[in-house]
């Protein structure tokens, strides 16, 4: 039974204040993963058979349209006013390979942009491209070619900066301004395990160079960045996997590290949780937050006797400064799904606010510290409210303390030796979460990564 104090807020009539000053907002929404067979043939159900599939979707498959579309038209309902949305990739299902071409995925891609500009006519987004969105998946080449051509077609206008056409056709990477923030969309998928054609690439599409000349010149510029992907760097926990191999994780971190003061933020996807990491400058502070947004899709992965846990789908809005690109705070929206497919009617309901949630001043690099030692033990509050959220309060989540090790050693190591070495290590809790020598990382068959995510 759940203890009363992570009880979900059930918030049926939204309403978000505005703000006032420098203070702005933007929408994160990510994974949609539209399948396009959910009520003929159910493709992306894990081969299980949904003989009453719900309205809105169902725990085993990817989104019908129905839930792309009222998740969209809904947010427009909580907030349209906002300074901009991030989307951050995969439209395309879950689905055999056979099913898929490139015609199709930039179907769906086409179909989904088209649906956010209607309910968010006037609304600069933002996107990015996920694994499954290119044809075949994960195999981005490290050079200009068709899908990314096609693709801009479709977000030229929201990108509205010809001096960043080029980098979007060599690599599906790009940067705008808005306001004193530098948004910077990276195309991390050229750095995924599942990525064929890069393994043998020390800079795919020169992307690295770009990121690291950009973030030179937002120092120079007194601008601050966002940064914005897909696939993130570090490692996803607890299941230890890393999505970055690991001489490109090296030299993300390293280019992150580097410029940290001019990062407000960070904000990735892929992994279909609420979760976030955190890097740290040389002298143990933390200096950079890593978001990881909750996807639309409630699909779930099946590994041999492995059965992911339900998650309701989810979206959120975050509130920052305008001039600083301080990050204040984080209200994450979810979808009870049950409840949206018994009343025909889906309801964006307010999960949390991660100050109030968690009990912190805003969702900067420090204060996300001072959470994670409130997390410093499986049966602590503060954790139970995180693994709670995780799964968007769709389930109950059981993790041990083994598990609590490899989460926090995952939010606070970004880097392989000092994950690995912090698994390791069966000490104090603070000995735990520091960075030792390197040891190799085990990392999951690429044929195990590809059917995850």
């Amino acid at each position: 039974m759940r203890p009363a104090w992570i009880s979900a807020m059930t918030v049926l009539t939204l309403t978000v204040t505005g703000a006032d000053g420098n203070e702005g907002w933007f929408w994160h929404i990510t994974d949609f993963h539209w399948d396009f067979s959910y009520w003929d043939g159910q493709l992306s159900c894990n081969g299980q058979n949904v003989s009453s599939p719900g309205e809105f979707g169902d725990y085993w498959c990817d989104s019908p349209y129905s839930l792309v579309l009222e998740s969209i038209t809904k947010m427009a309902e909580v907030k349209r006013d906002v300074d901009f949305i991030l989307w951050t990739g995969d439209s395309v299902p879950h689905v055999p390979l056979v099913n898929l071409s490139q015609s199709r995925n930039q179907d769906i891609v086409r179909n989904l942009t088209a649906t956010i500009k209607s309910a968010f006519s006037s609304i600069p987004v933002y996107a990015t491209f996920g694994n499954h969105d290119y044809y075949k998946k994960d195999q981005f080449p490290p050079h200009g070619n068709d899908i990314y051509n096609m693709t801009l077609l479709l977000w030229e206008t929201w990108i509205n900066d010809s001096s960043q056409l080029e980098n979007f056709r060599k690599g599906g990477y790009y940067t705008v301004k808005r306001n004193n923030i530098r948004i910077i969309a990276m195309n991390t998928n050229l750095y995924y395990t599942g990525d064929q054609l890069t393994v043998n690439v020390s800079d795919p599409a020169d992307q690295f160079a770009w990121l690291d000349s950009v973030l030179t010149q937002a120092v120079t510029n007194n601008e601050k960045v966002i940064i914005t992907g897909h696939v993130p760097p570090g490692f996803t926990t607890p299941r230890k996997v890393m999505w970055m191999r690991p001489q490109f994780n090296i030299k993300m971190n390293e280019i992150i590290n580097r410029h940290a003061t001019v990062i407000a933020g960070m904000h990735f996807a892929h992994e279909h949780h609420d979760n976030f990491r955190l890097y740290y400058d040389s002298k143990g502070n933390p200096s950079v937050a890593l978001f990881i947004a909750p996807s639309i899709t409630p699909w779930r992965y099946i590994i041999g006797s492995e059965i992911e846990p339900k998650h309701n789908p989810g979206a959120r809005l975050v509130k920052y400064d305008r001039e600083s690109g301080r990050q204040y705070d984080i209200q994450q929206y979810y979808v009870d799904l049950p409840q949206a497919n018994k009343d025909g009617n889906l309801k964006w309901k307010l999960g949390y606010n991660a100050t109030t949630e968690y009990d912190i001043p805003d969702v900067t690099p420090a204060s996300l510290e001072t959470l994670v030692q409130k997390m410093s033990s499986a049966t602590s509050q503060k954790f139970l409210k995180f693994v709670l959220w995780y799964n968007t309060n769709a389930t109950e989540f059981p993790c041990n303390d083994t598990c609590h090790k490899s989460v926090l050693c995952g939010i606070k190591n970004m880097d392989e030796s000092a994950f690995n070495q912090c698994l390791q290590n069966d000490i104090s809790f603070a000995t735990m979460l520091t960075p030792r020598m390197t040891l190799p990382l085990v990392i999951l068959p690429l044929y195990v990564l590809n059917t995850v995510v």
